[in-house]
């Protein structure tokens, strides 16, 4: 962490669409290997997304989402920016800053991406998601499913009020949608468990899929 706040994270990331009736058994089984996260494992989570006017974020004409994000009713706010510089890896930047700071107090480094990018807001994602973190074969892995997965178009930088317990706006998606974050390599009990259940790697964005639906 620098004198700004950001954090780096770098690591690979798998997605699969899991079907609703494979959830709970896949709930299941995550729970005997890894333990909730710290935040208590299941909450609802908001990303309010910015692209340019000609939506070039969408059309992958500029390198990664930039987004913020709140998790349920808590009163702080991430600044991200999510790219992935090659297939399967992961990096993101982020800074934490409080809601009442919205939006006059944006890091410094999310504020110059805004203006030299022309970045607003274009779309709201809501979902609950289902968290866990630990050690698997001597990996530290973050696994999430996520489900209700809605989005709106949003052209402001604030939160609506919502009352944490459940999503805004249009469904995106039927199922839940897994991912799997990771160092080095997916520990084989994970491995094992998705083809187990018969699910695949596939790529699927909740922003690309809100510009789309929403």
């Amino acid at each position: 962490m620098n004198g700004e706040g950001e954090i780096v994270r770098a690591g690979f990331e798998r997605k699969y669409l899991v079907p609703e009736s494979a959830a709970a058994a896949l709930l299941s089984a995550v729970g005997a290997l890894l333990p909730p996260d710290p935040y208590g494992g299941r909450y609802v989570v908001a990303s309010l997304y910015l692209d340019t006017p000609d939506l070039a974020s969408y059309r992958r004409e500029i390198q990664g989402k930039w987004r913020l994000r709140r998790y349920s009713t808590t009163e702080t706010v991430f600044a991200e920016f999510k790219a992935k510089p090659e297939p399967g890896k992961v990096h993101k930047r982020r800074s934490a800053l409080s809601l009442e700071q919205l939006p006059e107090s944006l890091p410094a480094w999310f504020q110059k991406a805004i203006h030299k990018q022309s970045l607003s807001p274009t779309r709201l994602v809501t979902y609950t998601r289902d968290a866990f973190v630990g050690e698997l074969g001597g990996e530290e892995v973050r696994l999430t499913l996520d489900h209700q997965v809605q989005a709106s178009t949003q052209q402001s930088l604030q939160f609506p009020l919502f009352d944490g317990s459940r999503g805004v706006g249009f469904p995106l998606t039927e199922g839940r949608i897994l991912e799997i974050k990771y160092e080095h390599a997916l520990p084989e009990e994970l491995e094992k468990l998705t083809r187990e259940l018969g699910l695949l790697p596939e790529s699927f964005s909740k922003y690309r899929t809100a510009i789309e639906k929403a």
